[in-house]
Parts: C-alpha cells; sequence; structure tokens
C-alpha cells in the first residue's frame, strides 16, 4: 500500500468526489432557501421541502468524506500520519462545519419551513419579522459552512506542516 498505489488512488477519487457531491451540494442548497425566503409562503413551502429532502445526500457525502479521509491516511502507508498539523486541523474544521450544518442550517431552515405553513399561500416572507430572523440564521448557516468547507479544501491542497 502507499501513496500511488490502486488503492490508495481509488480511496482518494472516492475522497474527492464525496467531497464535491457534499460541498456542491450545500451550495445548491442555499440557492433553494434563498428563492424560498423571496418567494410566497404557498411557493417557499415547495422550496423547502425540495431542499429538505436535498439535504440527506450532501450530508452523507460530508461524512464519507470523514471516514474516507480516515482510510486515505491509514492506506498511505506513514505517507500521511493523523500527527500531521494538516490533518488535525481538518478534523477540527470538518467538525465544526458538520456542527454548523446541523445545529445552525437545519435549525433554521425548520424554523422558516414552520413560518411559511403558518402564512397564507399568497403572504410574502420577506418583511415577516419571523421569517426575516430565521432567513439571516440560514445565511449565517450557509455562511459559516462554506467558509469552513473552503478551508477544509486548502488544508487538502497546501497540507500546510506537511
Amino acid at each position: 500500500m502507499g501513496k500511488g498505489t490502486t488503492l490508495y488512488n481509488i480511496v482518494l477519487l472516492l475522497h474527492i468526489v464525496a467531497a464535491v457531491i457534499g460541498f456542491g451540494g450545500f451550495v445548491a442548497l442555499g440557492r433553494q432557501h434563498a428563492q424560498a425566503y423571496r418567494a410566497t409562503a404557498g411557493e417557499a413551502r415547495v422550496l423547502l421541502a425540495s431542499a429538505r429532502s436535498g439535504f440527506n445526500l450532501p450530508m452523507y457525502a460530508l461524512y464519507a468524506v470523514f471516514v474516507l479521509g480516515i482510510v486515505l491516511v491509514s492506506v498511505s502507508d506513514g505517507d500521511i500520519s493523523f500527527g500531521a498539523p494538516w490533518i488535525s486541523a481538518s478534523f477540527v474544521v470538518w467538525f465544526l462545519a458538520v456542527g454548523a450544518l446541523h445545529g445552525m442550517l437545519r435549525p433554521a431552515v425548520k424554523a422558516l419551513e414552520e413560518r411559511a405553513a403558518a402564512m397564507g399561500a399568497g403572504a410574502s416572507l420577506e418583511g415577516d419579522a419571523d421569517a426575516d430572523a430565521a432567513a439571516k440564521k440560514i445565511a449565517g448557516g450557509e455562511l459559516v459552512a462554506q467558509l469552513l468547507m473552503t478551508v477544509a479544501i486548502i488544508l487538502m491542497i497546501w497540507q500546510p506542516g506537511n
């Protein structure tokens, strides 16, 4: 085993594909959340239900990024060490990003869904105090998660301390 072997390259490919699906999926969901906020309550309910059902695929992909990263280090035969600063930093960044997605984004989207459900189908979410607060929390959660995902990519490319 080790870097450059077929097994290593397959795991690396899967790691990268999972990252693209996970990170890209959440960027796409951010667009749906923004569209929902600008839509009528009836349209928002449909958009947010679609976004909710689409949340799992990128989330599972991000879980796979973590697992595949551990496997990648393990099959590197010491070429990459769990003690490397960029690996340790990557773990921290990953946990923070997943925490932002579950702790900030998911509850805020649920709050916006609940607000849209409570309003008449033709009502506008924009300008409603509760919807505005939820939209700000959604934007904050997405910003934090996307910045952290960008930091993770930077760590993977430049591998500081290696």
